[in-house]
């Protein structure tokens, strides 16, 4: 039987502030994305796109670490908080996979390309179709609210766990001198 370790290693630590800046930047760009018919919309959209996509990049790694290198539970959850943990997570991953997917396959529907910060350009692989554009737009825009609730709910169990018990459970995932891979 392995022993999981009690804390999140470096790369999986990484992964997380990598992953929680980055959807930090996604939601402040689609905050101030000017009006459609402003002269830098195209720009700030632009951004706002090559953001969710390395939203994107980075959560599959995230995603298959976590997988291959699981972390014991916290030893001060009650089994509820456990479960709502568990589900949480899932949550996040979820989320954090299905609105930038959203995002690129409703901008492609659109005939949008993908300018990835000047770098590259990405084609849309598919062809222009408001049909298909609209409901993706639909569950793009409205997800970012899944995104608000799921990502408060984490953020604030991860202050409660800090303030209010006391526990150890946000010193997990907290960058830590010396801490190595599990």
């Amino acid at each position: 039987m392995r022993i999981l370790p009690e804390r999140y290693g470096r790369t999986a630590v990484i992964l997380h502030w990598t992953v929680a800046l980055l959807i930090s930047a996604a939601l402040v760009l689609a905050w101030v994305l000017p009006r459609r018919n402003a002269p830098d919309y195209s720009m700030w959209l632009e951004l706002h796109k090559a953001v969710g996509m390395l939203v994107l990049v980075f959560v599959v790694p995230r995603l298959v670490w976590r997988l291959g290198n699981p972390v014991a539970p916290a030893r001060s959850l009650t089994p509820l908080e456990g479960q709502l943990s568990e589900l949480t997570h899932w949550a996040l991953y979820a989320i954090m996979v299905i609105i930038p997917l959203t995002g690129y396959l409703f901008s492609s529907a659109e005939g949008q390309h993908l300018d990835f910060f000047g770098l590259f350009t990405a084609a849309s692989p598919m062809a222009t179709d408001r049909a298909v554009s609209k409901p993706l737009e639909f569950l793009h825009k409205t997800g970012q609210y899944a995104v608000y609730g799921v990502v408060g709910l984490h953020v604030l169990a991860a202050l409660y766990h800090h303030f209010v018990k006391r526990d150890g459970v946000l010193q997990r995932m907290l960058p830590v001198r010396g801490a190595g891979d599990d």
